[in-house]
C-alpha cells in the first residue's frame, strides 16, 4: 500500500504557505501557522491509521471469460467485498491489454454503511487475436476527512485468449456461416455417392446409373440388375499454408487480410476434419513460422485453432520456396494444399510457379488470392485533382498485372480463387468440395 496526500491536506498546504508569506509581515500569524501544522499532523496521523485498519478489509475479484470473439464485445465484472461498517469511496482501475478498446477506464464509486459488497461491469473489445492479459488491478480510497489517500495493487492476473469470431462463444456465431457449412456438408454427402474409387454398397440399378458399374455375377443370382456404388475415399491429407507476409497485413475492413484467412482457413478445417480426412497448417513469410503434421477429430481442430490464434504479419516479405521445401521434406503423400496468400504482380508469381512446379507434379494446389479492397477504391473513386488521378492509374496497372499473375497460375495447373477477404469462405469451401468430389486426390 503507497500513501500519497489527499485533496484537502493540498488546500491546506496552500493555506499554510499564504501564511508563511504573511507572518514575515505579521509575526503573529506565525503561532496560527503553527497551530495549524499541529493540528494538521494529528489528524493526518488518525487518517493514516484508518487507511491502514481499512486496506486488509477490502477484496476484489474479476471475472471475465477465457474465450472471446475477435473484436466483438465481452463483459468484464469486478466483485468488491468488504466489511461494510463504513462507508467507501473507490477509484477502481484495472490494467488492460495495449490493444483493448477502450484502452483506459477509471470506476469511481460509493458504498454506503451496511453493504458488504458491489458488484461492477464494464464492456470491452480486443481488435488482435492471441492471449492477452488482464491485471493487476489497482484501487484508490481517500481518508475520512480526505488528508491522506491509500492506493494499493491486487495481484489478480487474468488471461483471456482471442478466438476468430467463428470459434468465439457468442450464440450469434453459430448462425450465418456457419450454417452455410452445414448445408455444404449435407450436399457433400449427398454427392459423394457414386464418385471416387471405394466401395460403399450394392443397390438396384437406377435410371441414371453407369451400365459399366452392374455387378453381373451379383444381377444373376438376384434376377435384376444390381450395380456396386462407391464413395470419395476418406482419410485424404489436407495442407492449409497461411501466408503471413507483409501483403496479408493490408486492412480488409474487418480486421486485416490475415485475419480473414485465419477465419476461413479454420472454417475449411472444421469441414474437412469432420468430412473424415485430415487436415495440417503451415504459416510462413520469409521464413516458416509453424507447421502442423495432419490431424483427424476435434483434437485435431483444436491444435489448429491453436496453432493460428496468435499469428500476426511480421511485415516481411513472403517466401514460398521455405515453405514449400518444408513440404517436400515432410508431406510425401498426395495431399490438397490450400494456399492462403495474394500476389500483387507478375514477377512474383513467376518466383511462385517455380517453386510450386514440383509440388503440383506431386500434390493439388488451390490458390486463395485475398484481393486488396483498397486497390477497387481507388478505380471507383472520383477525380478531382492530378494526385487522384495519378493514384487511380496506379491502382489499374496494380490490378491487371495481378490479373496477369493469376492467369499465369491456372495455366500452370493451380486452381485459384479470387475473392474479396471478407467473402472467402464460402467460395473457399465450394471449391474445396469440388475438388474433393473430382477425385483428385
Amino acid at each position: 500500500m503507497s500513501i500519497r496526500p489527499g485533496r484537502n491536506l493540498l488546500r491546506i498546504a496552500g493555506v499554510c504557505a499564504v501564511f508563511a508569506f504573511a507572518s514575515f509581515l505579521w509575526p503573529m500569524t506565525g503561532w496560527l501557522l503553527l497551530a495549524m501544522v499541529l493540528i494538521t499532523l494529528s489528524y493526518v496521523v488518525w487518517d493514516f491509521r484508518d487507511l491502514a485498519s481499512r486496506y486488509p478489509q477490502i477484496k476484489v475479484m474479476r471475472v471475465l471469460p477465457n474465450v472471446v470473439g475477435r473484436d466483438l464485445k465481452f463483459q468484464v465484472e469486478w466483485r468488491i467485498e468488504h466489511d461494510g461498517r463504513q462507508p467507501l469511496s473507490l477509484e477502481l482501475r484495472d490494467q488492460l491489454p495495449p490493444t483493448a478498446v477502450p484502452p483506459f477506464q477509471t470506476i469511481a464509486f460509493d458504498v454506503p454503511a451496511g453493504e458488504t459488497g458491489q458488484t461492477l461491469s464494464s464492456e470491452f473489445r480486443l481488435p488482435v487475436r492471441g492471449t492477452f492479459e488482464f491485471g493487476p488491478i489497482w484501487l484508490r480510497t481517500p481518508g475520512p476527512r480526505g488528508l491522506l489517500e491509500a492506493q494499493w495493487s491486487v495481484n489478480s492476473v487474468a488471461a483471456v485468449k482471442v478466438l476468430p469470431e467463428s470459434f468465439s462463444t457468442g450464440e450469434a456465431l453459430k448462425h450465418d456461416k456457419r450454417a452455410a457449412m452445414l448445408l455444404l456438408d449435407k450436399m457433400s454427402q449427398a454427392r459423394q455417392q457414386g464418385v471416387g474409387t471405394e466401395f460403399d454398397q450394392l443397390s438396384e440399378f437406377r435410371d441414371g446409373d453407369d451400365p459399366r458399374r452392374i455387378d453381373w455375377r451379383t444381377s444373376a443370382r438376384f434376377g435384376r440388375p444390381i450395380v456396386r456404388r462407391f464413395r470419395v475415399e476418406r482419410h485424404r491429407d489436407v495442407m492449409l499454408l497461411i501466408d503471413c507476409g507483409r501483403l496479408m497485413g493490408a486492412d480488409a475492413v474487418h480486421g486485416t487480410k490475415l485475419d480473414c484467412a485465419v477465419d476461413s482457413a479454420l472454417m475449411l478445417g472444421r469441414t474437412v476434419l469432420e468430412g473424415g480426412d485430415r487436415c495440417g497448417l503451415g504459416l510462413f513469410d520469409d521464413q516458416v513460422l509453424g507447421y502442423l503434421p495432419p490431424v483427424t477429430g476435434s483434437l485435431g481442430l483444436r491444435a489448429l485453432t491453436e496453432s493460428v490464434c496468435s499469428v500476426q504479419s511480421r511485415w516481411r516479405e513472403a517466401d514460398f520456396t521455405r515453405m514449400f521445401a518444408t513440404l517436400q521434406s515432410r508431406q510425401s503423400k498426395r495431399s490438397l494444399l490450400v494456399i492462403l496468400s495474394d500476389i500483387i504482380d507478375e514477377a512474383t508469381s513467376t518466383r511462385f510457379r517455380a517453386s510450386m512446379g514440383a509440388l503440383c507434379r506431386r500434390h493439388v494446389v488451390l490458390f486463395a488470392a485475398l484481393q486488396t479492397p483498397l486497390l477497387r477504391q481507388f478505380t471507383r473513386a472520383p477525380v478531382g485533382s492530378i494526385v487522384d488521378g495519378a493514384r487511380k492509374a496506379v491502382a489499374f496497372r496494380l490490378l491487371r498485372e495481378r490479373e496477369v499473375a493469376l492467369q499465369s497460375l491456372r495455366h500452370s495447373g493451380v486452381h485459384v480463387v479470387d475473392v474479396e477477404p471478407n467473402e472467402l469462405t464460402i467460395p473457399l469451401i465450394n471449391q474445396f468440395i469440388e475438388l474433393r468430389q473430382g477425385n483428385l486426390l
